[in-house]
């Protein structure tokens, strides 16, 4: 690489991470905490930081995106881990010291992945309200993210994502040299595919951060039941 398209590489760059300053000042300070507390667990912690990241960086359907997966990742993981533990705890499974660790290992995680690495979300939030992993009203508000975020954003799904909300558009066309203006009127979003990307990414900006700390809070509250207090840096 010649000097000048290193130069040209470093000052577009350096544009982009400006472009960033105003979100890492808005959402800084917010997920700060968050970004400083370890789960101590190579499971949750990688996506914990790099949700984090995204929202430093203004990446808010990103984010979202990244936190669905989060949120479903989590729900399996603590049933796995529950349900081996209580085998474990129960005498189910001893054991073998003709194995090695690693393969013993897969062995006492083996059961209880089969019962629920399958499993749907909705089907594991209410399994990890059975087994005291969450709260009922956590469990209603899960469901509830569920629909709105992970199906919405997972399946792309308008109706989802915008539910009724409306907005404001004015036509605007042109008679040979006349410009002619309309009066505004109400749209549904969901219905209105212009301007829906654009839309969503603004809707992103103000739900992303508030969302992914939630599911934080969860994750928090799981790791504790499972291993005990979590870290904090």
């Amino acid at each position: 690489m010649d000097d000048e398209l290193r130069k040209k590489f470093t000052e577009e760059a350096q544009a982009i991470i400006k472009s960033r300053y105003k979100f890492i000042g808005r959402n800084y300070i917010k997920i700060r905490d968050a970004y400083n507390e370890f789960y101590n667990d190579p499971e949750l912690d990688p996506l914990r930081h790099e949700i984090c990241l995204c929202i430093f960086f203004g990446l808010h359907q990103a984010a979202i995106t990244l936190t669905n997966h989060f949120f479903e990742s989590l729900m399996k993981y603590a049933l796995i881990t529950f349900d081996a533990i209580e085998e474990k705890r129960k005498g189910k499974k001893k054991t073998d010291d003709k194995i090695s660790l690693p393969k013993s290992l897969v062995k006492d995680f083996e059961q209880a992945k089969k019962k629920h690495g399958g499993s749907n979300l909705g089907d594991n939030i209410n399994k990890a309200c059975s087994r005291g992993l969450i709260t009922k009203e956590q469990k209603e508000i899960l469901h509830q993210l569920r629909d709105e975020f992970r199906n919405a954003f997972g399946h792309s799904d308008k109706d989802k994502t915008f539910g009724d909300a409306k907005m404001p558009v004015q036509g605007i066309s042109l008679d040979g040299d006349k410009l002619l203006v309309q009066p505004p009127e109400e749209v549904e979003i969901a219905q209105f595919l212009i301007g829906q990307g654009l839309i969503q990414a603004m809707q992103a900006e103000h739900e992303a951060p508030d969302y992914f700390l939630y599911i934080h809070e969860i994750a928090k509250q799981i790791v504790g039941k499972l291993f005990g207090d979590i870290q904090k840096l």
